[in-house]
C-alpha cells in the first residue's frame, strides 16, 4: 500500500489542514500527453469523433481546466472516488446527468484501434469528503450502494505506439442511461455526489488524468484536493484505505478531470421499462419550464424525412401502443390539457405559457408521417418530466 509521507513539509501540512489524509508518493504520478478525443454512447460504443451528442443541453459541473500535466496509474483492483456539488436551485433539489467528459491515459496497446480498456463508472448519492471517511453507505466490494453504476468496454488504448496515449472521453448517457443526484439542501453547504471510474487494467498502466490548477482555487464546484481509496486486496469490508491527495502542488490536485452534462434545472428524462424497437427519437427540453415565462422543447435527432409532434399530459404512462405497438407512449392520454403539437421536420416547439400551469408536466415527442394522427405515428421519443 503506498500509504506514506515523504516529506517534513508535508507532515505539516496534513496536520495543519488534512489529519485523516495521506499523500501518495510521487512515483505514482506520470506525465501525460495531449489527449485524443472521441465519444462513447451506450447503445453503440466508442467513436473517435468530436461531433456534439444527445447529453445535455446544460453543464452541471466542470472541474476540467484544459491544462495536461499529470496521471496516475490505478491497479484492476482499485476503486478511486472523487466528488463534487450541485448549487442549491429550482424546487426539486436533484439534477439528473445524461453524459459527462472525463479524461485518462494508458500504456495498453491498442494497434488496431480495436478498443482494449474496459472500465466501471460508479455514482454515489453522497460523499463524505468533509471528514475524508468516503462514500456514504459504502460497506463491502459486494455492497457499495452506488445511486449508479455502469460497464464501459472498449474504450481505446494506445494507438500509436507510443508507449503511452491520453484520451478525453464525451460519454453519452442519454436514452435510459441517466444517473440522479441530490443537489446540496441549502445554498452554500456544499453537500458532495461522488464518483469513481474503477480501470480494469491487469497491467497497472491505466487510470484518470489530474484536475491541474494554476493560480486560484480548485475548480468545480464542491471539488476537493484528496479522493478516497478502497482497495479489493484488503478484504471484505476492509476496502476502504483512507484519503489520499498528491502534495497540493498547482499541477497536481488530487482531483480528476471531469465535466458533467445535465437536462434543464427541474427536468428530468424518462424512458419505459420495456423499450421498443422504435423507441428512438432523442427529446429534451430546451428552457426550464415555468408558469408565465417562454418555454423550449426539442428533438435531439430530426432524420431530416419524419416530421414531429408534441404530447403533453399532466400524468405519465408506459404502453407499447405508438407505431403499431414497436414504440411506446410515455404520457398518460387521458390528462392532456391540450395538444397534441406540430413540432415540423426540425422537431422543435416553443411556446409562452400561461401563469398557472401544472406542478408536473409530462412530455413526450412522436414521429409521424402525414398528418399527425395515432395510426401515422412511426417511432416515439423518451418522456421529459419537469417540476415547477
Amino acid at each position: 500500500m503506498f500509504r506514506s509521507i515523504i516529506t517534513t513539509a508535508a507532515i505539516a501540512a496534513l496536520a495543519a489542514g488534512a489529519s485523516a489524509q495521506s499523500q501518495l508518493p510521487a512515483g505514482n504520478l506520470h506525465t501525460s500527453v495531449a489527449p485524443s478525443t472521441g465519444i462513447y454512447k451506450m447503445d453503440t460504443g466508442f467513436e473517435a469523433t468530436s461531433v456534439a451528442y444527445r447529453s445535455g443541453p446544460e453543464t452541471i459541473f466542470n472541474n476540467q481546466d484544459g491544462l495536461v500535466y499529470y496521471y496516475t496509474t490505478v491497479a484492476d483492483t482499485t476503486e478511486y472516488g472523487d466528488g463534487g456539488s450541485f448549487p442549491a436551485q429550482g424546487v426539486s433539489g436533484m439534477e439528473q446527468v445524461n453524459g459527462l467528459t472525463f479524461s485518462y491515459c494508458t500504456s495498453m496497446a491498442d494497434l488496431s484501434g480495436a478498443g482494449v480498456l474496459d472500465t466501471e463508472l460508479r455514482f454515489y448519492s453522497e460523499n463524505d469528503s468533509a471528514n475524508y471517511a468516503g462514500m456514504v453507505g459504502w460497506v463491502d466490494a459486494n455492497n457499495r450502494n452506488e445511486a449508479c453504476v455502469l460497464g464501459i468496454a472498449g474504450l481505446p488504448g494506445d494507438q500509436s505506439g507510443a508507449g503511452v496515449a491520453c484520451w478525453s472521453v464525451g460519454l453519452d448517457l442519454a436514452g435510459g442511461y441517466e444517473c440522479t443526484l441530490p443537489q446540496e439542501s441549502a445554498a452554500g453547504l456544499g453537500e458532495t455526489w461522488g464518483w469513481s471510474m474503477t480501470y480494469l487494467d491487469a497491467t497497472v498502466g491505466s487510470g484518470p488524468m489530474l484536475d491541474s490548477i494554476t493560480g486560484g482555487a480548485i475548480g468545480g464546484y464542491g471539488s476537493f484536493d484528496h479522493f478516497q481509496w478502497y482497495d479489493m486486496t484488503l478484504g471484505l469490508g476492509l476496502e476502504n484505505a483512507g484519503a489520499y491527495w498528491f502534495g497540493g502542488g498547482a499541477k497536481v490536485q488530487g482531483s480528476f478531470d471531469l465535466a458533467l452534462e445535465g437536462n434543464v434545472n427541474d427536468s428530468t428524462s424518462y424512458t419505459s421499462a420495456n423499450p421498443g424497437a422504435n423507441d428512438s427519437v432523442g427529446f429534451t427540453c430546451t428552457s426550464e419550464i415555468r408558469g408565465g415565462q417562454a418555454a423550449g422543447w426539442a428533438v435531439t435527432n430530426p432524420d431530416g424525412a419524419s416530421s414531429y409532434g408534441m404530447l403533453v399530459s399532466t400524468g405519465s404512462n408506459d404502453l407499447p401502443i405508438i407505431a403499431g405497438g414497436s414504440a411506446s407512449l410515455l404520457i398518460n392520454h387521458q390528462t392532456m390539457p391540450a395538444g397534441p403539437f406540430p413540432m415540423g421536420t426540425a422537431g422543435s416547439f416553443g411556446a409562452n405559457l400561461p401563469a398557472n400551469v401544472p406542478s408536473n408536466i409530462y412530455a413526450q415527442a412522436v414521429a409521424h408521417t402525414g398528418a399527425l394522427t395515432p395510426g401515422n405515428c412511426t417511432a416515439a421519443s423518451n418522456g421529459m418530466r419537469s417540476v415547477n
